[in-house]
């Protein structure tokens, strides 16, 4: 009868421990969170001062992705304005690169460097919207003011092909001296696009359209070449022209969703390495998705094409947050708002464990927390919060593997688009 008692209760113990195990992986993710995280002051935010964040940043890095959740976040552009600030000082970055157009960007180096043009319409000639905001014309001032005490300026850079407009009009502009049959030419097709801007926004080209504005287009460039047009040894130009035919490339409506979405990524990496020059660092602000180095839940990242060209000197940091609001074009509105509320963090996802470190900001390597964590079990869902409004804010993935560092901040809001109204 003891013997039986002794084993029924030896059993019950087994059962225990396996159950407190089980369910108690949850709370121990987050545990291990806890002990390395380090904590930051959400209230710096409004000063944009630099974080410290000790060493938890490898200094080996060329390229640091800088991602976000959304691109509707007014804290998520803060943040990268502190996070510029800090990695200037402590790495030495000298070039910023945005998910943006090239040649539009160029427009905002002038801005930065010699206070040229007008920043909005520099901003607006992006066509996208999620720049027009008080909080990226902050960070562009805040690189200006920075770099009158660095010896070498930070610049901007476009890493993006999705406006053929200040490219061809550079073309345009700079081949005059061979002639007007280029100009004209450039004139003909920028105005066939102002006809099909809808389809352009949207990546939808009919076949046809496509075919007369790949012919045109073709013409454009067998000209130059043939001619050998003066303006062809201005780098600018050469760029501009590369640039052109990536968007030509992306908008070829044979490609499928996916094909065009890794198509872009693996450009945009193209764009990146093309960018970095020996003995350079550099920042690439761009969505959770296209910086983590793993693939997305569409297709190849820009992040996965980096981390296979430059190992562990491609370095990728993820934004996350678990309530509050962002900004996007809310199709019940029918306009721009601020009030798109964040899908709560369930159990089961990274952000519901980040919510029980109970933090209003903090930072974490994952490198850490994998070997705090070991083999013990995961979430498996993510936020991944695209331009606009989605039904499916979750998607399959793992945080620890798909970046090197996350900075989380519990509750966030909207950022100020210049469309509110």
């Amino acid at each position: 009868m003891i013997a039986i008692r002794f084993s029924v209760t030896f059993l019950l113990l087994i059962v225990l421990s396996v159950t407190q195990h089980v369910h108690g992986q949850d709370k121990s993710l987050s545990e291990h969170i806890k002990r390395v995280a380090i904590v930051l002051d959400s209230s710096t935010l409004s000063s944009y001062a630099p974080f410290d964040l000790g060493f938890g940043i490898n200094p080996e890095f060329k390229v640091m992705g800088i991602g976000e959740q959304s691109h509707g976040t007014s804290e998520f552009f803060k943040t990268r304005i502190s996070l510029i600030n800090s990695l200037v000082k402590s790495s030495g970055v000298t070039k910023i690169g945005l998910e943006a157009p090239f040649a539009e960007v160029e427009n905002l180096n002038a801005y930065v460097l010699e206070g040229k043009g007008d920043l909005p319409q520099i901003l607006k000639s992006f066509r996208l919207f999620n720049y027009e905001c008080k909080e990226f014309v902050d960070l562009a001032e805040n690189v200006k003011h920075l770099n009158k005490s660095l010896k070498s300026p930070l610049t901007f850079f476009g890493i993006d092909m999705q406006t053929p407009f200040q490219a061809l009009q550079n073309i345009a502009e700079s081949c005059n001296a061979n002639g007007n049959a280029t100009s004209d030419s450039i004139s003909k097709i920028t105005e066939y696009y102002k006809l099909l801007d809808n389809e352009m926004y949207n990546h939808m080209f009919n076949k046809q359209d496509f075919a007369e504005l790949s012919t045109l287009s073709n013409q454009i460039f067998n000209t130059l070449t043939k001619d050998k047009a003066a303006c062809l040894q201005k780098d600018i130009i050469l760029k501009s022209i590369d640039s052109y035919k990536q968007f030509l490339m992306l908008n070829n409506p044979e490609n499928d969703f996916q094909a065009q979405s890794t198509l872009r990524d693996s450009l945009m990496a193209e764009n990146v390495l093309n960018a970095l020059k020996p003995g350079e660092k550099m920042i690439v602000l761009a969505h959770n998705g296209h910086v983590q180095r793993t693939p997305n839940t569409y297709s190849k990242s820009m992040g996965y094409f980096l981390a296979q060209k430059l190992g562990t000197q491609y370095q990728c940091m993820a934004m996350t947050t678990s309530t509050g609001y962002y900004t996007a074009f809310t199709p019940a509105a029918g306009k721009v708002t601020d009030k798109n509320p964040i899908p709560d963090a369930k159990v089961g996802t990274f952000e519901h464990e980040f919510s029980k470190i109970r933090k209003s900001m903090f930072f974490f390597n994952t490198s850490m927390v994998k070997k705090q964590h070991g083999s013990g079990t995961l979430p498996d869902k993510y936020k991944l919060l695209p331009f606009g409004v989605t039904n499916q804010p979750f998607v399959s993935g793992n945080l620890l593997d798909d970046f090197n560092y996350v900075l989380h901040i519990e509750k966030t809001f909207g950022n100020q688009s210049f469309y509110l109204k």
